[in-house]
């Protein structure tokens, strides 16, 4: 039982995806790195000065508002993280990864570009081309699109070090 009120710390950082320790992070200064998928490689999110931040919709509603700039045939997951864009709800984001295996999250996470729905001026969005393939020239593909679509760009943004020693200290 006297582990129940951890329990419930845990459980109220679940209820908002700008919580507690995603403000704490924000408030030191550090990179809110937000993504969608799975093919997102979160360990390198975590570089020096940066965290990884799952998108989340939590206690969504009818996502009424991003039916109108998505089918309401899309799945309920990618429409809800829309509708919480609309709504405000991921202004911590500096930048929002997302792979090209779902066209419903890709439809979605262009619309957090083209309707500006983060107010960040260095604010920015990428698509990884994730490879469905296990093969040598499939794995240096996606290195090749993890370099070109996440790690250059942070480093030409934000001036994020993304040197081999600091992908091995996320990686740590």
């Amino acid at each position: 039982m006297r582990d129940l009120r951890h329990l419930i710390l845990f459980e109220n950082l679940l209820q908002d995806a700008h919580n507690d320790l995603v403000a704490q992070a924000k408030g030191e200064g550090n990179i809110a790195l937000g993504y969608t998928c799975s093919y997102i490689p979160e360990v390198l999110l975590n570089l020096n000065g940066c965290f990884a931040t799952r998108l989340r919709a939590p206690r969504s509603g009818a996502p009424n508002i991003a039916t109108y700039y998505l089918t309401n045939r899309n799945c309920p997951f990618t429409s809800c993280l829309l509708e919480r864009g609309v709504e405000g709800g991921y202004n911590y984001l500096d930048a929002l990864f997302s792979s090209e295996t779902c066209a419903a999250m890709d439809r979605a996470q262009e619309h957090f570009e083209r309707l500006n729905l983060v107010e960040n001026d260095k604010f920015f969005t990428t698509h990884l081309d994730a490879p469905l393939k296990n093969d040598p020239d499939s794995i240096e593909f996606y290195k090749n699109q993890i370099i070109l679509k996440i790690l250059k760009p942070l480093n030409t943004v934000y001036g994020i070090d993304i040197s081999e020693a600091s992908l091995l200290d996320a990686i740590k």
